[in-house]
């Protein structure tokens, strides 16, 4: 039965030892996926804007259908692990099937999701205490949870992605996001937590 068994040895590929200028070169599929593997984290994704049109070019016009959704799920594997939110992760990877190679890179905003809701959370404790001195801990905490959320509106995000993006109920964010849209584009997060605890009393 030996001839009919299979027999395949693996290829080991030291990614380490290939630049960006090499992978460029090889001018294949397998390239940009090599080159999104080599990412160290989110911010890098911005320094794959200056590829050559060429190479772009050639995957749009070259690359099967089969092979697109193949690409995408890889790729989408390498973002969800430097923690890219599932939105944007969605975005490049719907660019991909659709042969926009040249557009993926263009409206990635390069945030580490996690570092983002720690920073929110530090951020959201320091000006607590601030705050807190002047108006209570609870207060304070409301009023930076309240100027996060007009910062993201200012971004257009949805109700919806706010609630994902600061890990907040959506039912709280929503109550703020209402609240500000009736204010735009003039927000004024002391004027929306007075609205908001004038209805939470009533």
């Amino acid at each position: 039965m030996g001839d009919y068994i299979p027999s395949f040895h693996y290829l080991v590929v030291p990614l380490n030892k290939y630049s960006k200028q090499d992978l460029i070169e090889k001018n294949d599929e397998l390239s940009l996926i090599f080159l999104i593997n080599q990412l160290q984290n989110s911010s890098e994704f911005h320094a794959l804007k200056d590829i050559p049109k060429e190479y772009t070019e050639h995957l749009t016009e070259n690359t099967p259908d089969y092979l697109l959704k193949i690409i995408g799920k890889v790729i989408a594997v390498l973002l969800h692990k430097l923690n890219i939110p599932d939105e944007e992760v969605y975005e490049v990877t719907d660019q991909i099937t659709r042969r926009k190679f040249s557009m993926m890179f263009d409206n990635f905003q390069a945030y580490d999701v996690q570092e983002t809701r720690r920073v929110s959370r530090e951020e959201g404790r320091l000006e607590g205490r601030i705050e807190g001195e002047r108006t209570g801990r609870i207060e304070g905490e409301q009023l930076h949870l309240i100027k996060l959320v007009i910062k993201k509106i200012e971004k257009q995000c949805s109700a919806a992605q706010i609630s994902e993006i600061l890990e907040e109920p959506l039912d709280i964010i929503q109550q703020i996001y209402d609240i500000a849209l009736c204010q735009a584009p003039d927000y004024n997060a002391d004027k929306i937590l007075k609205e908001l605890n004038s209805k939470t009393v009533s």
